[in-house]
């Protein structure tokens, strides 16, 4: 199985998650300004967001196969 995110995707999965640090975190105000500073900055053609959404799949493909050979290696009886 091959799963890959689009640049959009990986946006929405970063907007999501510093959302959820923002509200829900333990953060300063100068943290929470710098977290939204840095979300803004993340836009879909950005550089920046285009080598965030290549180490998200990059860590999908790696998660699945390790996930893969962990299936093999088990035994039935587990």
């Amino acid at each position: 199985m091959k799963v890959e995110l689009e640049i959009e995707e990986a946006r929405e999965i970063l907007l999501y998650i510093a959302d959820r640090l923002a509200k829900d975190g333990k953060l300063s105000d100068k943290d929470r300004a710098a977290l939204n500073k840095w979300k803004t900055a993340m836009k879909p053609g950005s550089d920046g967001m285009r080598e965030l959404a290549a180490k998200i799949n990059a860590d999908l493909a790696r998660s699945l196969e390790n996930q893969k050979r962990s299936a093999v290696r088990k035994p039935d009886w587990v």
